[in-house]
This record gives structure tokens, C-alpha cells and sequence, in this order.
């Protein structure tokens, strides 16, 4: 099968983010598809599409800066430059099937083009409950693009050959729109092969971590984007109630981060209790897992983005690590199950702070939520059984 994997934000295992798209890409190819991704360079500036060959498919980039401290206007003239750029690039490749990952929701356009020019089906992958999260936030608050993003959703869900949502509860959202068509879920995966490998002490970067840790009797980390929707500030309003004996680390870049440092003077935490460190690669992110205790994912509280399928949560399944959260929703209801970790107010109190000290202090609910984390990453959100799963989705009514 000739495949088009549509992700306007991929990225290589060499790269900060994600690497879904990338791990399916590699997989979809070693079962011998055809597979060419189209995609943008947030960093680099070219002129015309760039073609690499990487593990044994294509990436086609084209280059359209973007970036989370982007405001509005700024982030929404990345999205529809890159739909129109894409819409012609797709339209001169052959394929046999389109398959799209959100978000923007605005990649469901050259979809529906694809769709209608081409004769060719398309599968759509939800990644966000877009456009709740946005309208919820008060980002989109324009009348006349709130109905256009329902819109564009309810089209792209109707027109799909199949839905693939990254939670239950997103699910859930997109069933209440989606006309009959399937939808399944296929939550973001634990790559155990890349964590708990051997660490390089000579490293710089691994002598940072140790010497944070060594201020420490345990280390609650945080790896990801510095945005607004991730509630950086509960982390650190945590870490005010910690002696020094628990500390944090927030991991990563964004928007938000002068803020988030400022915030961090005035609770008198930052460089004692609290300490910061840029974006990590996939590499880097397994040393940090093996020499850090406990990670951590928080949004705002809003109830849309409860359904979130963050990569960090299954980092943390496939390194084995305890997880703290602060909402509910169907991750909460995850770790309540299975005990592999602690839920906390979004607002976080002194109480929380000694639960988090308590249990990270007890040797034996610390282990017995490690090895319940590592369980989930070799077993229900192992990559090769997602794969599996998706694997039978794109191959529904091909030849192969």
C-alpha cells in the first residue's frame, strides 16, 4: 500500500517531542508499505520541499516556522500556510490511502481535498478534543471561527474512513459528532526499548542530573512544553511546601517560562527546591527517568482536557516510573486502578505535598507502583501492540 502520513509536527527520535508518528512510520514500512510523510521544519528556513530518507521511509518537509510562544494570529497563519503548502504537495503524490494526525484540526482540509480530488479514503487520527480544549480556554472566542471549527470537525469525522482517538474519554467527545463513522482507540505508547538503558557518566548533561538529585532524598520531574493548558504553576506551588527534602525539576521550553521562573522567586523555591532545565531528546529522557524518582503531568482544570493521551504519561510506563497527575478523567481513573502512582488537587496543598512525600519515602508502595507503571508499558500500552492495532485499521480493504 502507498501510504501519505499527514502530521504537520513530527518528529525524529533526535528531536525534542513526540515520536508516535515517526514509531508508526518505521513500522508501517518494515511491513512493507510504502510510506512518505509530509510534514514542516518549525526551525529552519528553505525554500521548496526537502526530501529525506530516514528508516526506511520518506519525509517530505516543508519549512513554516511555528513555535508555543506564538500568540493566536501568529500559530493560526502556521496552520493554514501549512495546509496550503501540503494540500499541493499531496495532490502530485500517488497513494492508496491517506492517513492524518490532528492537531491542528486545520490537516483535516487538505483531507478533504485529497479526498475529493483524488477518490482516496482517508483514516483521521484525534489527538486533542479540538476544538473544546481552544473554545474552553477562551483562545478561540470568535462566533463566527467557533462554528467554523465545529464545522470542519463534524466534516472531517464524516468523511473519514475511520477515527482513531488517543483516550477513552476522547472517544467519547468524538462519538457525540461523528455520524456512524468507526472510531477506535489507540492511546499514545510506552517504548520500553528506549528507557532504563545504561547512563554516561561522563556526560555533562547526566553530571546536572546527579547533582540536583544529590541535593535531594527523592526528585519529582516534569518533561514537556512550558504552555498555558500544562498548569506549570501547581508544580511549583508544590514544591513551596517541600523542606528540601523532596525536590522538583521542570524539564522543557515554552511560552510560559519567564513566568513560570518569576513565579518561582516569589514562592522562593527556584535553584533550592525548585530547579529548571532545557528541552531533553528521547536519549537524555532515559537517563532522566533512571536517576529522577517520580514524573508528573498537569493541565489547568478544565474537564476537556482531562482526555489527554500526553506522551510524558507513557514515558513514564515505559521507564517504569510513578506518576503524579492532578485531574481527573480517565488517566486518574488509570492510576487509582492500578496503583501506580498519585492523582492531587489541581491547586495543590500542604496535604498533598506530604501524601507525595509519604509515598514517594515509603520503599514499599514506591516499587510496588514501579513495577505497576513498567506493567502498563510492556503490556496495554506496549507500541508493538498499538501498532497492531493500528496496523489492522490502514490495511482495512487493501490488497495487503
Amino acid at each position: 500500500m502507498k501510504l501519505i502520513y499527514l502530521h504537520q509536527y513530527f518528529r525524529k527520535p533526535s528531536m525534542t517531542g513526540g515520536i508516535r508518528s515517526y514509531e508508526f512510520a518505521k513500522r508501517l514500512a518494515d511491513s512493507g508499505h510504502n510510506v512518505v510523510v509530509v510534514t514542516s521544519d518549525n526551525e529552519n528556513v528553505f525554500n521548496g520541499w526537502k526530501v529525506e530518507p530516514l528508516d526506511g521511509f520518506e519525509v517530505h518537509w516543508i519549512s513554516v516556522k511555528y513555535d508555543n510562544s506564538f500568540g493566536f494570529i501568529r500559530r493560526l497563519w502556521s496552520f493554514f500556510k501549512f495546509l496550503f503548502l501540503a494540500t499541493i504537495h499531496i495532490s502530485r503524490l500517488k497513494s492508496d490511502k491517506l492517513f492524518v494526525t490532528s492537531t491542528p484540526l486545520t490537516v483535516a482540509i487538505p483531507a478533504l481535498i485529497y479526498k475529493l480530488v483524488k477518490r482516496k479514503p482517508f483514516v483521521f487520527e484525534v489527538r486533542d478534543v479540538w476544538p473544546e480544549v481552544p473554545v474552553s480556554l477562551g483562545v478561540i472566542n470568535n462566533k463566527v471561527l467557533i462554528k467554523f471549527a465545529y464545522f470542519l470537525e463534524k466534516l472531517a469525522y464524516k468523511n473519514a474512513e475511520h477515527i482513531v482517538s488517543l483516550s477513552p474519554d476522547m472517544q467519547k467527545s468524538v462519538l457525540e459528532r461523528c455520524g456512524g463513522t468507526a472510531v477506535s482507540v489507540i492511546p499514545n505508547a510506552a517504548d520500553c526499548h528506549l528507557f532504563n538503558l545504561p547512563i554516561p557518566v561522563s556526560d555533562p548533561f547526566i553530571k546536572k542530573l546527579q547533582a540536583i538529585k544529590s541535593k535531594h532524598k527523592k526528585v519529582v520531574f516534569y518533561t514537556g512544553a512550558f504552555g498555558m493548558v500544562n498548569n506549570l504553576r501547581s508544580i511549583i506551588e508544590l514544591a513551596s511546601f517541600s523542606d528540601g527534602d523532596i525536590g522538583f525539576v521542570i524539564i522543557g521550553q515554552g511560552k510560559e517560562e519567564l513566568d513560570l521562573m518569576k513565579f518561582a522567586v516569589e514562592l522562593n523555591v527556584l535553584d533550592n527546591r525548585l530547579h529548571f532545565l532545557p528541552s531533553v531528546n528521547k536519549n537524555q529522557l532515559s537517563a532522566v527517568h533512571s536517576i529522577f524518582d517520580m514524573a508528573t503531568s498537569t493541565v489547568l482544570p478544565i474537564e476537556a482536557l482531562y482526555a489527554n493521551s500526553a506522551n510524558k504519561v507513557f514515558d513514564a510506563f515505559a521507564a517504569g516510573s510513578p506518576l503524579l497527575i492532578n485531574h481527573g478523567g480517565w488517566l486518574c481513573d488509570l492510576i487509582k486502578a492500578h496503583k501506580c502512582g498519585l492523582v492531587i488537587n489541581n491547586s495543590p496543598t500542604n496535604e498533598d505535598y506530604k501524601n507525595v512525600r509519604t509515598f514517594l519515602l515509603n520503599d514499599d508502595d514506591y516499587s510496588f507502583a514501579s513495577r505497576a507503571s513498567l506493567g502498563l508499558g510492556q503490556t496495554e500500552f506496549n507500541r508493538e501492540y498499538l501498532y497492531a492495532k493500528l496496523k489492522t485499521i490502514l490495511e482495512k480493504d487493501d490488497a495487503l
